[in-house]
């Protein structure tokens, strides 16, 4: 069974995924992943001989790549809370926030090393009702105990096995100024569309800004534009796919089946249910 790294993310993939995903993966030596998250899916899949090269528009996913996974030891200028009014003091992003969580916020964004803000990440999701990124749900005791909580769990997940190229930006900007690049396997597993837009831009915008102390537009996937996001990652140059998705989102399961066809067989189709949804990995083979 493989271990889960885990941040306090609701929504995030079910054991028997993940192990199955990892299987899948056996043999790739160059994995390339489009949307990393919180880069549960590398970690599992990094092996000592893998390089892994992955993309994500947000910060975070940076912070935990190169401040945990590929860091060698703990780097932290965080030692008690510390105060700063900037971007989360003066725009409190979520509601409810009071000022010395926002305080301490702007501090370790400005202040801290990317180990530190990949644990402030996780203590401000977990600080928000229910971990949904909505309301503020904490004081700033709660908020440095979470951060603390994190730091300590953080520390079994360095200097994981493989080579890890991490991009911040868009895959999509990247992916036509790649002459010749091939790999072995692509993973994945896109944003998912509820309602009219992704989960990332609904909630994740301002935990985002928080950590970047600006505000940067991320980009956003609809039901207009989903589909042919789906084409373009499927063009990368690599002989095996594996494909996560989810039920309760668009495009349906059934038009996204279709969607992946056109690229490949469908060599293999798995479905993992989970708290009311059904998580769905596929396999294809060009």
């Amino acid at each position: 069974m493989t271990e889960l790294y885990r941040t306090g993310f609701t929504g995030g993939a079910v054991q028997e995924s993940i192990d199955w995903m990892v299987a899948q993966s056996a043999g790739a030596k160059r994995i390339c992943v489009p949307f990393t998250g919180i880069g549960r899916s590398i970690v599992a899949m990094a092996r000592p001989d893998t390089i892994i090269e992955s993309w994500d528009t947000m910060a975070y996913a940076r912070y935990i790549i190169d401040g945990v996974f590929r860091a060698k030891e703990v780097k932290t200028n965080v030692d008690g809370l510390h105060y700063r009014k900037g971007y989360a003091f003066e725009h409190r992003p979520f509601k409810n926030m009071d000022d010395r969580s926002a305080g301490f916020i702007d501090w370790v964004a400005q202040e801290g090393t990317d180990y530190d803000k990949a644990c402030l990440g996780s203590a401000i999701c977990r600080s928000t009702l229910m971990a949904r990124m909505m309301h503020w749900k904490s004081n700033v005791e709660g908020l440095y105990t979470r951060f603390q909580r994190q730091f300590e769990y953080n520390q079994d997940w360095l200097n994981q096995p493989g080579e890890y190229i991490h991009h911040e930006g868009n895959f999509f900007n990247w992916l036509p100024a790649a002459p010749g690049y091939t790999c072995d396997l692509v993973e994945i597993d896109p944003p998912k569309v509820i309602n009219y837009s992704d989960t990332y831009s609904l909630r994740f915008q301002q935990f985002n800004d928080c950590l970047i102390q600006e505000h940067v537009t991320l980009p956003k996937w609809t039901r207009r534009n989903s589909i042919g996001f789906f084409r373009q990652a499927m063009q990368v140059p690599a002989p095996k796919v594996i494909f996560m998705y989810v039920s309760g989102v668009y495009p349906p399961y059934d038009v996204v089946k279709r969607v992946l066809e056109e690229f490949g067989e469908i060599t293999e189709e798995q479905e993992f249910y989970h708290q009311g949804r059904t998580d769905y990995g596929l396999v294809i083979t060009k």
